[in-house]
């Protein structure tokens, strides 16, 4: 594997956006947790009676 010094500046600026996107989830995870909840809440819950 190649070190970072190696990379391309392209190389370089993708590898930094997806740490930065990553940190970004972490940071928000309880509303993103919520979203994912709210959106499968549809298909699963029980029928009315």
């Amino acid at each position: 594997m190649r070190k970072f010094k190696d990379l391309s500046l392209n190389e370089k600026l993708m590898i930094s956006f997806i740490l930065i996107l990553l940190i970004a989830v972490v940071l928000n995870w309880s509303n993103i947790y919520k979203g994912i909840k709210k959106g499968f809440d549809i298909h699963t819950e029980q029928p009315a009676k």
